[in-house]
């Protein structure tokens, strides 16, 4: 009999904790908007070719021995170092509003095949 006191009283400790410890009433149902799953920005990037100073967003800024830095080195353009500063646009349209720029680097790596690394960040207007 004292057993089976106290295996009641251990239940309804137990009970009384857990249904005390998350009150129903001081809980808040916070509502908070879906996540955009897709944002699509295009920046254009016009590479520097002796003659387009101008308009060029992007210019090759180191080169392997047998290459220049005002053309692409190749096929695979291996070994071409190349820093940009590109404006960023809501369409596929250069002549669009920019939203902001694109800046950093990227590096032609393979002969065989056509490989860059990129390393870049984009800077948005607060407008």
């Amino acid at each position: 009999m004292r057993l089976f006191i106290s295996y009641l009283l251990l239940l309804l400790i137990t009970v009384a904790t857990t249904t005390s410890a998350t009150p129903t009433r001081h809980r808040k149902n916070y509502r908070f908007p879906k996540p955009c799953k897709k944002l699509v920005f295009y920046f254009h990037d016009i590479i520097y070719n002796g003659h387009n100073a101008k308009n060029a967003t992007a210019a090759i800024v180191g080169a392997p021995a047998w290459g220049n830095t005002t053309v692409l080195t190749g096929k695979n353009h291996f070994g071409d170092v190349v820093v940009f500063d590109d404006p960023i646009t809501m369409d596929n349209n250069l002549h669009s509003p920019p939203v902001g720029r694109a800046q950093g680097f990227y590096i032609y790596d393979k002969k065989e095949i056509f490989t860059a690394w990129l390393g870049f960040s984009f800077v948005f207007n607060s407008t």
